[in-house]
Parts: structure tokens; C-alpha cells; sequence
């Protein structure tokens, strides 16, 4: 392997555990509002991932914006389930506020970074709102290991877009074909990285199912792989 100039982390189930907070928050959240106990936890959380899911697809083709994501997300899930959908505001406000409290690292990640940064210069691409991303920055004091945060919202397009791959080549100051990128999703970080002329390493703990081909220079499901990988 060649040794990569400059070392570009994804976020959101890469350093940090989103999907542990999403749960602790969602938990924490029904729990606090009678007004989703009408349903079931189980139908509660599945019809909010997917409801979710599909509002995160539309803001990142820039169809809605991220005010009416956050709005629409516990509207539309309560609605669907026929629930009290005039307090989803309410609602969708503590949940945000929850959500920060259970930020977690994801397992190894915090050490790994540490380790190498200390040969590596490195930094951090994220899709997600500013504020609260810049939030995770601050509270997980991610300036010990980073000397680069780019937020996808700062450049008006969210990841794969090849904008923001090449906003971040100009912020790391290397050619691109000496930059390594390490992510957790296969459309966002994978794919849009190797577009870029980047390489990438490709965290997969959390992949659900199995992905049809596969772009990745190497692809790991735990931090101690990834030192090995580049050799520290």
C-alpha cells in the first residue's frame, strides 16, 4: 500500500456511534410522550426509520430542505400511525435535544484516530445539520486529532456530490490521489471517494445485508484492522 499524504474520516457511524444514540434518544423519546404509546415501540421506530430514511434521500437530492426534514420526520411517522401529530413538533424538538446526550464513540475509534493522527494528518467530511454536527466536533473534542472539519451543508450539496469531495481536496492541500477516506457508507464514502480520485477503507460494522460489488482499496469491520492496514 502507498502511503496516503492525508487521512479524511466520515462521522456518523465511523468515529461515532449515531445508531446507538438514534436508539437511546428514540427510547428516551417514546417514553416521554403519551402521545406515541398509542402504537407500539416496535411499529413506532420502524415506521420512523423509514420515514426517516426516505426524507434524508430527498434532502440529499435536494427536494426538501433540512427544516422540512426535521419537521416532516415525526409528522409524518405519528400521521402514518394515526397519532396526535400536533405535538410532533413539540416532540421533534426533545428528541434533538435527547439526542446529544448519548454521543458515544464508536468501539476502537477513539484510540485508532489518536494513533493516527500522530503520523497521519487527518480530518472529517460530514453530511448532517450543521449546528449539531459542529456540536460532535466540540463535545468529542475532535481538534486533539483533526486539523480539517467539512460539514456537506457548508457546500450546499451532501455527499456522494463531487463538490464536496472536491472542497475537501483543496482543505487538505494534497493531490488527490494521495488522500485516504474512511466511511461507513457504500454510496456516500465509497463510492463518492473513488469518484474523487480518493482512496477509501470502508468500516463496515454496521453494514446491514450484503453489498454488490465493492469499490473499497480495503474494507474493515474493526479499528485494530485499519492500523495494520496502514501499517503503524
Amino acid at each position: 500500500m502507498t502511503k496516503p499524504a492525508y487521512i479524511y474520516f466520515d462521522l456518523d457511524n465511523t468515529l461515532l456511534n449515531h445508531s446507538s444514540a438514534e436508539s437511546a434518544a428514540q427510547k428516551e423519546i417514546f417514553e416521554s410522550f403519551q402521545e406515541l404509546q398509542d402504537a407500539p415501540y416496535t411499529k413506532w421506530i420502524e415506521t420512523y426509520r423509514t420515514v426517516n430514511h426516505h426524507l434524508w434521500e430527498l434532502y440529499q437530492k435536494g427536494e426538501v430542505d433540512r427544516h422540512q426534514l426535521q419537521r416532516r420526520r415525526f409528522f409524518d411517522s405519528m400521521d402514518r400511525l394515526g397519532l396526535n401529530s400536533e405535538v410532533s413538533g413539540k416532540i421533534g424538538d426533545a428528541y434533538m435535544e435527547i439526542y446529544r446526550k448519548h454521543w458515544v464513540w464508536v468501539e476502537g475509534a477513539e484510540q485508532a484516530l489518536e494513533r493516527i493522527s500522530e503520523t497521519f494528518p487527518a480530518g472529517i467530511i460530514t453530511n448532517g445539520f450543521r449546528e449539531t454536527q459542529q456540536l460532535k466536533f466540540e463535545k468529542m473534542d475532535l481538534s486533539r486529532s483533526c486539523n480539517r472539519f467539512l460539514i456537506s451543508e457548508d457546500v450546499g450539496v451532501m455527499k456522494p456530490h463531487p463538490k464536496v469531495f472536491d472542497r475537501a481536496t483543496e482543505m487538505a492541500g494534497v493531490d488527490r490521489s494521495g488522500i485516504l477516506y474512511v466511511g461507513d457508507s457504500y454510496s456516500s464514502d465509497v463510492v463518492g471517494g473513488k469518484r474523487a480520485g480518493w482512496s477509501t477503507a470502508w468500516f463496515t460494522a454496521f453494514l446491514n445485508g450484503d453489498q454488490e460489488g465493492d469499490l473499497s482499496d480495503f474494507r474493515f469491520n474493526d479499528f485494530d484492522e485499519l492500523i495494520d492496514y496502514l501499517e503503524l
